[in-house]
């Protein structure tokens, strides 16, 4: 038996090399964005407790990997349930490379106004997806901040309409995106059959009762599944990558 890979600097090398190149032909082919999805999960699918807490899952070496994922994406992308629960910064920190857009996802607009994405210069660099159900003095609240606002239609759930989001993102110059959290965002993407490229940390954990990252009642039917293919196994420190291209 093949001993699994480890994640090393060649192997982090080629993998952005192939996803960069499936960037470019992604949208010479649609117009619309690359989406790669990426969460951390414990060995019994849960990617946070009970309460929310999901600091640190994954070890320091899948950490280091992601920063590498978000230096080569465009704009990094997460759920506002996931600013309230972590306040992350979504910057790259731990290695060389471009800070990406960060976009927020929230429909009714209560990310914290003192989160670490609003404050100093990182404003700058965030937007903030909501809704025209938004009202208008609350949407100028957080204009006053330096974030972008950018109101976008919604579905029929009256949350973001994911792919009008694309479509304007686009339209900005956003060729790729990565999504990084949370639970609800994730299901939402792939529901909508969204993503390209999936990464999934896998670590040597169990918590028991937790939030899981995948939705077991995303589709009713086998055949309705979404197929993958390409899928790699790499050692990342202690945890797993299973690295997957999305089959269209």
């Amino acid at each position: 038996m093949n001993a699994i890979p480890v994640l090393t600097d060649k192997n982090i090398l080629k993998l952005e090399n192939s996803l960069k190149k499936r960037m470019r032909t992604r949208y010479l082919e649609t117009g619309l964005p690359f989406v790669t999805l990426k969460f951390a999960q414990t060995l019994d699918g849960k990617i946070a407790t009970a309460s929310g807490d999901s600091k640190w899952i994954s070890g320091p070496t899948s950490l280091k990997f992601t920063h590498r994922l978000r230096s080569f994406h465009d704009a990094v992308l997460v759920g506002v349930d996931t600013i309230i629960q972590d306040d992350p910064r979504l910057t790259v920190r731990l290695v060389k490379g471009k800070n990406p857009l960060k976009i927020i996802i929230d429909s009714q607009l209560r990310t914290p106004l003192d989160s670490k994405i609003l404050l100093g210069r990182s404003v700058h660099s965030t937007v903030i997806a909501t809704t025209p159900l938004s009202p208008s003095e609350t949407v100028n609240r957080y204009r006053a901040t330096g974030a972008g606002i950018w109101i976008i239609s919604q579905d029929r759930s009256d949350r973001v309409h994911l792919p009008s989001l694309l479509r304007k993102l686009v339209q900005n110059g956003i060729r790729s995106i990565l999504v990084d959290g949370g639970s609800e965002t994730i299901h939402s993407f792939l529901e909508k059959q969204l993503v390209d490229h999936l990464f999934i940390f896998i670590a040597p954990k169990i918590i028991g009762k937790g939030i899981t990252g995948l939705d077991i009642s995303l589709f009713r039917r086998l055949n309705n599944t979404i197929p993958f293919s390409h899928s790699d196994l790499f050692q990342s420190g202690d945890d797993i990558l299973l690295s997957s291209t999305v089959h269209k």
